[in-house]
């Protein structure tokens, strides 16, 4: 257990965006031990290549370097005096308690929330302000084998943060705010908050994805470009949506919210060449921090559908080590163990389901 709390550690620290061929790998590695080894091995040497906050390192196949721009406005001079998100969101959202509850509900079902004008003006002006400002932009880009690939700016060393994006991060890893969106979303989001500021420049892009990795627990995005034109690209696509409700626009002030599960499959649309705009936002994810062990209820934890369809990658990865590696404490007696086998095939099947559209031999 103390070798899989490293690697949860790690994948934290990589903090890649999974891809629909590395999720399928994962789900057959769930069933099949043997192949398991293989997987997390390739699959830890992907991460190092995609985005993250660690180390990163450049490859023939893609990478990350640093680019400098000068700024086009003096940084802000706004302050952050207070802990919780709940004293930067707009009023507004707390004057109906039906606003939060409907919120609430499509959290929990799944669903992509869209909230406009999100926080109070000044902060998403300030913060507005110091993008503009920003020099510190880091090339992300890599192109896989699998056929993912993404290509955007952001600045993932926290030892490059102004004053404004420290507070701000601050802000939403406070527990005051984890708290509150864990009561908003039925999500354990006790873990580390990551965020970053993020820059999509003409022809910048992310393929299909769904952030399940590591301990992601909730997904946040928060636009902050102005004047921003749906014809330049750069939506956000929800692909459980039919393709007529599928684009969300980069609106000034927006915040966009969905709980991280294998379902949770979007990608950002190419930024087009006429853009006169900066595609900006500030983003990241609220994370777990439970990792299962052999004495927690396991048979209670994760009795429904609902109940394991919260569960991070880590923590699946955490429940299989918990039967297949020999170096993990045994779940005794033999009986219950039968019973945790029976819940990670309950898992396999919701989870990853099988192909509805493979190829005709």
């Amino acid at each position: 257990m103390r070798r899989f709390k490293s690697a949860i550690s790690l994948f934290s620290l990589l903090l890649c965006t999974n891809t629909f061929g590395n999720q399928h790998a994962f789900a057959f590695s769930l069933m099949f031990p043997s192949f398991r080894r293989n997987v997390k091995e390739t699959t830890l040497v992907s991460l190092n290549a995609k985005k993250g906050f660690g180390k990163r390192k450049s490859s023939s196949a893609g990478g990350f370097s640093k680019t400098a721009k000068r700024p086009s406005v003096p940084a802000s001079t706004y302050t952050l005096g207070k802990n919780s998100i709940e004293d930067y969101l707009s009023p507004r959202l707390f004057e109906d308690p039906a606003i939060l509850q409907d919120v609430r509900q499509r959290l929990k079902d799944g669903r992509l929330v869209v909230i406009k004008d999100a926080f109070v003006p000044e902060f998403a002006e300030a913060m507005h302000q110091e993008l503009l400002a920003e020099t510190s932009w880091t090339k992300n880009e890599d192109y896989l084998k699998d056929g993912y690939h993404y290509k955007h700016y952001n600045v993932y060393d926290r030892g490059d943060y102004s004053p404004l994006f420290r507070s701000a991060l601050q802000m939403f890893d406070s527990e005051e705010s984890k708290q509150f969106m864990a009561n908003l979303t039925g999500r354990d989001c006790s873990g580390d908050t990551l965020g970053s500021p993020s820059y999509y420049d003409s022809g910048d892009h992310s393929l299909p994805h769904t952030d399940h990795v590591g301990q992601r627990s909730v997904a946040y995005v928060w636009h902050l470009s102005k004047n921003w034109k749906p014809e330049w690209g750069g939506g956000l696509y929800w692909a459980q949506e039919p393709l007529a409700n599928a684009y969300f626009h980069a609106n000034f002030n927006q915040l966009v919210l969905f709980s991280v599960t294998p379902m949770s499959s979007h990608f950002v649309t190419t930024v087009g060449p006429q853009a006169t705009e900066k595609r900006l936002s500030f983003n990241g994810w609220w994370q777990s921090s439970w990792v299962p062990n052999a004495n927690d209820p396991l048979e209670e934890i994760l009795a429904t559908p609902q109940q394991r369809m919260t569960l991070t990658h880590a923590q699946i990865m955490s429940i299989q080590d918990l039967l297949d590696d020999p170096w993990s404490p045994k779940i005794n007696p033999p009986e219950r163990s039968a019973k945790i086998e029976e819940i990670r095939q309950q898992i396999m099947k919701e989870l990853y389901p099988a192909s509805k559209s493979l190829p005709v031999e």
